[in-house]
């Protein structure tokens, strides 16, 4: 049995890394047939790239909302397609959402997301919110959570010996007003703290001078995320980041390192407050928390091995991919 999962290429390939490629990697150890490409971008790429598409059992597509034409080539290609999403897909974020930018507009997403569900075989979703939306178009969905490769993130120190806690943020420009935000309470903690700052372009802002700053690379971060002590997610509520999966979140916990969480979104699903992370209520609550588990390494150490521990249970590749397998009916243990 033949299987193809088409994921988009440029920016929103990133969460293909996260939803799409452990699992292709999870089936090739299995010794299935199994295979990832990408999905050019530019409608002459495009044709030329479906056209020379081979003929599969199952073929899924991670994200990518594609017109009338490309869908219709895609359905005939396939056995079994499946629709998968891992976001809010049918929309934007808050920063990106105008009545009109370079490319395709909000309508037109929502038009083509309603066509994909009601095209596909079978839909997948990371979570209840998305299924909620999805049901509207689509009955026979399933509800997989995004894997998280527990072998890629591990426990450890990331070289770091000791010294003062860093506290460590990891994201892209469109979240650094976030983050400054959180600076602005922790800065006075300053030199009692750390902090480790991830991001696409030096951190400019309250603290500065405690800031440990490097770039992001998929090579490296782990080992960035391990040398962290405490882990700080701030996420706005809006609608599509009620939707969105926990990535940002799952990934400080499989890494043995304490979170603390904006209250938004899927985050209170994960974590157990005061038990495995802090869920973030009132701004206040920011310093509060953080200089909790500061002071206190021994908390630290609890809540590292309490998260851990749930995400190698609940979210770990091995446990998801057989899940997968299983809605896909492409493979059955013996």
């Amino acid at each position: 049995m033949k299987i193809l999962f088409l994921i988009p290429s440029g920016e929103q390939r990133s969460q293909a890394r996260f939803r799409v490629l452990p699992f292709v990697k999870h089936g090739k150890r299995l010794g299935l047939d199994i295979d990832c490409r990408e999905i050019p971008q530019g409608f002459y790429q495009r044709y030329t790239f479906f056209s020379r598409l081979p003929h599969v059992d199952v073929l899924v597509v991670h994200r990518e909302l594609l017109s009338f034409f490309g869908l219709s080539i895609l359905r005939n290609m396939a056995n079994t397609l499946v629709y998968d999403i891992g976001d809010a897909s049918w929309t934007k974020p808050a920063r990106e959402l105008k009545p009109f930018w370079s490319g395709i507009t909000a309508s037109t997403l929502a038009r083509r997301f309603e066509r994909f569900c009601r095209t596909a075989d079978r839909c997948l979703v990371d979570n209840r919110a998305q299924a909620d939306r999805m049901r509207e178009h689509k009955k026979q969905l399933h509800i997989l959570p995004t894997p998280v490769d527990v072998e890629r993130y591990t426990p450890g120190t990331g070289g770091k010996e000791g010294g003062t806690v860093l506290v460590g943020w990891m994201g892209d420009l469109g979240d650094e007003p976030l983050l400054g935000d959180v600076m602005d309470r922790l800065a006075p903690h300053g030199g009692d703290i750390q902090f480790s700052i991830v991001s696409p372009t030096p951190y400019e802002g309250a603290g500065q001078k405690y800031v440990l700053w490097s770039t992001p690379s998929w090579e490296s971060e782990p080992v960035q995320l391990q040398a962290m002590d405490i882990g700080l997610v701030p996420m706005v509520d809006d609608y599509y980041t009620r939707s969105g999966s926990n990535m940002e979140v799952l990934r400080f916990m499989a890494s043995g390192v304490p979170v603390v969480a904006s209250d938004v979104g899927r985050n209170a699903e994960v974590i157990d407050h005061g038990v495995d992370g802090y869920l973030v209520r009132d701004p206040e609550d920011w310093s509060r928390y953080v200089m909790r588990l500061a002071e206190d390494p021994e908390l630290r150490q609890r809540m590292a091995e309490a998260a851990r521990s749930k995400v190698v249970e609940k979210y770990g590749l091995d446990k998801t991919a057989m899940l997968l397998w299983q809605i896909l009916k492409v493979y059955k243990p013996y």
